[in-house]
């Protein structure tokens, strides 16, 4: 085991501390899904800040001290009447950087076990999110690996070690390669539905905003689930090549057979595909894919279906050629710059060819 960085020393410090920026969050993701080695780390550091924290400070912390350190360290120095806020915000990552820099070294060069274990009945949680225009994969104590697509997240906990099951939380869309275990189930919650296995391969799309949830199964055997009273309830058992959607508006789940599966499991190599797909479809996965908004100005276009396969073509590539196989156009709205001195999203207006 190699010891860990000071710089991921400092961002996981800064994480615990909420001070983490876009650019650092992405640094420390990427970090995290590098290896299974720095996930275990990281959530090593993770159950070390939850024990700490009902830990009492000995003595309060020397700002002017700790001020003078960062100042030697960094070679910043800022005006009296703007330093104390900055000091004390970067004391506390400086502190935990070297808290966690001295006990990581010393479990290294001694061989010894964590020093703190959850041994309670409160589990410690691991969040992945994958920002929207990238994919991600992350795997999990078991062995288990997830790819997460755009704009997604999942939800575990540090280890599956004295559970009876081992249960995820998925908020978009994930494919799953699971670990089989027999004596314990794999359980994946996924907006008003459950997905029950013991090893295969599936895919599963819930985006909390989207209309419907869809199971797409690669191989082995799941079983799909209500809750009812605070019980799992077995309302559905898939096969191969087959497909579970559910209605979360009237609760209905229909099940269809796709010799072909490919559409639902393009994504994890890059690619976007529609077969037959309304319109509605193939905005709700351009905007996640591209991180822009979509607008359907035209009612005439929810009558298209379109068919494509796209393989990491820009976002105006893939409109053109929607474009010359429909009778849709568009426009690109351009990005503003908002009064906070960020910038909008991306606007893209669809309209129907034959408009007047």
């Amino acid at each position: 085991m190699n010891p860990i960085s000071e710089d991921i020393n400092a961002l996981i410090a800064k994480f615990l501390t909420a001070q983490l920026s876009e650019a650092e969050a992405a640094e420390l993701s990427e970090w995290k899904l590098a290896s299974r080695e720095n996930l275990k780390e990281y959530n090593d550091f993770v159950a070390l800040w939850a024990k700490m924290s009902s830990l009492k400070m000995l003595e309060p912390i020397n700002q002017l001290k700790a001020y003078s350190a960062i100042r030697k360290k960094t070679g910043i120095y800022l005006s009296k009447t703007r330093w104390i806020n900055w000091a004390v915000q970067a004391a506390a990552v400086v502190v935990l950087s070297m808290i966690f820099s001295g006990i990581y070294n010393s479990l290294n060069h001694t061989n010894l076990n964590p020093i703190f274990t959850d041994n309670s009945s409160s589990q410690i949680y691991q969040e992945i999110k994958a920002a929207y225009g990238t994919q991600a994969k992350v795997e999990l104590s078991d062995g288990t690996k997830v790819f997460l697509n755009s704009g997604s997240k999942l939800r575990f906990p540090q280890t599956f070690a004295n559970q009876q099951q081992r249960n995820v939380v998925l908020d978009g869309e994930g494919y799953f390669e699971v670990t089989k275990n027999i004596e314990k189930p794999f359980i994946v919650e996924a907006n008003h539905l459950s997905i029950k296995v013991l090893g295969t391969k599936f895919n599963v799309e819930a985006y909390a905003d989207n209309s419907s949830v869809s199971v797409a199964l690669v191989e082995g055997s799941v079983i799909l689930q209500e809750n009812t009273g605070g019980q799992n309830k077995d309302i559905m058992q898939l096969s191969p090549n087959q497909v579970a959607t559910l209605n979360p508006a009237d609760q209905s789940l229909s099940k269809s057979d796709v010799p072909d599966l490919y559409k639902y499991t393009a994504w994890i190599n890059g690619r976007i595909v529609f077969y037959g797909d309304p319109i509605q479809t193939v905005v709700k996965k351009l905007e996640k894919w591209y991180n822009v908004d979509i607008v359907i100005s035209d009612k005439k276009l929810e009558r298209y279906k379109f068919t494509g396969t796209f393989i990491n073509e820009p976002l105006e590539q893939v409109l053109n050629i929607l474009s010359m196989t429909s009778q849709m156009t568009y426009v690109a709205e351009p990005i503003i710059k908002q009064t906070d001195n960020s910038m909008s999203k991306r606007k893209i207006i669809l309209r129907s060819k034959n408009l007047n």
